[in-house]
Order: structure tokens, then C-alpha cells, then sequence
């Protein structure tokens, strides 16, 4: 995130095709970065063409609310929040049809339908967002186990090949208010599928 309260997220997509005429994602990242709104952010990718491969970004300001960009050298699918401002995303399109889509994680659907019923719950318990502070997402939804291993939090750890673990590092959660210093928690998780007790703050 900038300091004007844009932030942007990365899901991987995997999915044909590929175009060298383009810009890589990481690059476009860095580009909406550079910008100071979600809208102007977008508008700067669209003018660019959009991104070599295809892949899916969440983005967010302090004022504009979320958008789910699923791009692709193809053409790209905006997502919009729910009537509560909420959007969630995993590891798959869920309305761009413009490329090939190749399954690769297979949980990536069920873990969005998780994300959804575990997003519903916490909407009737807190009625309003800006009641979700950063730790009932942790403890509500990052924390979230069902479905192992491969669960939102995911934890498939071999002691005798640590090379070959898959697993939850690390969530991070950006807070952009009006008026006020866009900030970040992140939390790390040990191979003891346990949230770390230190909480770092961000900027630094």
C-alpha cells in the first residue's frame, strides 16, 4: 500500500494464455502503486492493456471501497462488493471467461465458499464492517481450519522434507479510514500451525 491509501493484493491464477507484449503483473502492481485512488489505479492498467498474464487483483483506497480486477491479456472481469462492502477472492475466476483456465488448486473453490459462509456469520454477529477490526478477521477467517490441509489456514508440513511444506506464512491486514495514515498488521505463523503472538506494525 501508498501512503495515499491504495492497496493492492495478488491471487495467482494459472490460466492460458500468455502475451510478451504486455506488462508482467508485478509491474502493473507497482504501476496502481504509484497512483492516488483505486479508480485512477485501474485506469492507468486499462490504459496499459492490462497485464502479460493472467492473474487477479485485489485493490482498495481509503473512500472507493474494494474492486476484484480479474485480468488477462484477453480481456479482464471487474468484481464489486456486496451490499455490506465486502469481496473475497481465491485462487480462481470467478466471472472472467475471456482465457483458458487450467486447475491447479483444487481447494480454491471450497475455500471461497468457506470464506463466504464464515463472512456471513460474522456480518449478522458485528452488523456493521467498520466493526471488523483486523483481529476478528485473523480469529474469524485466516484462523479458519476447515478443510485441512488444505484450509484457508493451510498447513501441509513434513519434518522429515521441510523443502516440500505447504503453508500459511504470514496475514496481512491494510486499514484505510478517511483522514487518517493508512497503516498494516501482519501476523506470522510457526510450524506449529500457531499465530505468533507479536503483531507487526506497518510502516515499520
Amino acid at each position: 500500500f501508498n501512503s495515499a491509501s491504495v492497496g493492492v493484493c495478488l491471487n495467482a491464477i494459472r490460466a492460458r494464455a500468455v502475451s510478451t507484449d504486455l506488462l508482467p503483473i508485478h509491474l502493473l502492481l507497482r504501476i496502481a502503486l504509484e497512483c492516488e485512488s483505486a479508480p485512477a489505479a485501474i485506469a492507468e492498467i486499462e490504459r496499459l492493456g492490462g497485464p502479460a498474464s493472467s492473474q487477479h487483483i485485489l485493490i482498495s483506497d481509503s473512500t472507493t471501497g474494494p474492486r476484484g480486477l480479474e485480468i488477462s491479456p484477453r480481456g479482464s472481469s471487474y468484481l464489486h462488493p456486496d451490499s455490506s462492502g465486502i469481496l473475497v477472492h481465491t485462487n480462481h475466476f470467478i466471472e472472467n471467461r475471456c482465457v483458458e483456465e487450467v486447475p491447479w488448486q483444487i481447494a480454491s473453490v471450497p475455500r471461497l465458499e468457506r470464506i463466504k459462509e464464515l463472512v456471513r456469520q460474522i456480518r449478522t454477529d458485528y452488523q456493521k464492517v467498520d466493526k471488523i477490526t483486523p483481529s476478528v478477521l485473523r480469529e474469524r477467517i485466516f484462523s479458519d481450519k476447515d478443510g485441512a490441509p488444505t484450509a484457508i489456514c493451510c498447513y501441509v508440513f513434513d519434518r522429515n522434507n521441510p523443502k516440500a511444506a505447504v503453508s500459511t506464512l504470514f496475514n496481512i491486514v491494510m486499514i484505510f479510514s478517511p483522514g487518517e495514515s493508512p497503516r498494516a498488521e501482519v501476523r506470522f505463523i510457526d510450524y506449529e500451525d500457531v499465530w505468533e503472538k507479536d503483531i507487526y506494525q506497518l510502516p515499520w
